[in-house]
């Protein structure tokens, strides 16, 4: 699949109404799988090209940019709990999947659900929020979502919310964690992550990652 047949106004248009939420009847995420014929280096330029085309409707709906947090690939075999990742209050996470035969799952939590229609949740859960989720996980399963076993043989792209709540929030938040299914340090399990702030149109930022690196390079972090 060359990136010339990706329609990424499509995937962005679609990206918007499922993740640029401003209530929770979206899920505030998507899982775009480009399947096998694809490289590392495409993923990439796909998930750029991505970036700049919903910065391109931040711009227009919010006069809001998408500016990068970071940008980094990783060989990631460890379990997360439910979290935010530390950036921006408005941001938002796309983590590009290279195949791997370690087996992993994704689970996305949405906060603002758990907040509102949990007889368990904290009153002040929203005002006194925390970007790491520290309690009873079964608390959050009726608002949790198992996206899918990232394993073998597809290029898979997750565009996330990653949102804080605040008292006047342009998009919506979700917690997101993952779990290693298959562990195995002989093997690796690559993912390209970008977190992408929305921050004001006319605001100058310092020291942005650098994007030709990260759509060339082959190093990979541990």
């Amino acid at each position: 699949m060359e990136i010339q047949s990706i329609n990424i106004k499509k995937l962005a248009k679609y990206s918007v109404e499922e993740v640029f939420r401003t209530n929770t009847d979206a899920p505030g995420f998507v899982l775009l799988d480009f399947g096998k014929s694809l490289s590392s280096y495409k993923l990439r330029e796909i998930m750029v090209s991505l970036k700049k085309e919903l910065s391109s409707f931040t711009i227009s709906e919010y006069n809001k940019k998408l500016s990068y947090h970071w940008l980094v690939r990783f060989d990631q075999q460890e379990d997360t709990p439910f979290h935010l990742d530390n950036a921006a209050e408005e941001s938002f996470l796309m983590l590009g999947y290279e195949p791997s035969e370690i087996r992993s799952e994704l689970y996305i939590a949405d906060y603002h659900k758990f907040a509102t229609n949990n007889e368990f949740a904290p009153t002040d859960y929203l005002r006194n929020f925390t970007p790491v989720y520290k309690e009873d996980e079964s608390l959050l399963q009726p608002f949790s979502t198992k996206i899918a076993s990232f394993y073998k043989d597809t290029y898979k792209i997750v565009l996330i919310n990653n949102s804080k709540p605040k008292p006047v929030a342009n998009t919506l938040g979700v917690f997101h964690k993952a779990k290693i299914v298959s562990k195995d340090l002989k093997k690796s399990r690559i993912v390209n992550s970008m977190i992408i702030n929305m921050l004001p149109a006319n605001k100058i930022i310092d020291n942005e990652p650098d994007e030709e690196e990260f759509l060339k390079t082959a190093l990979i972090s541990k």
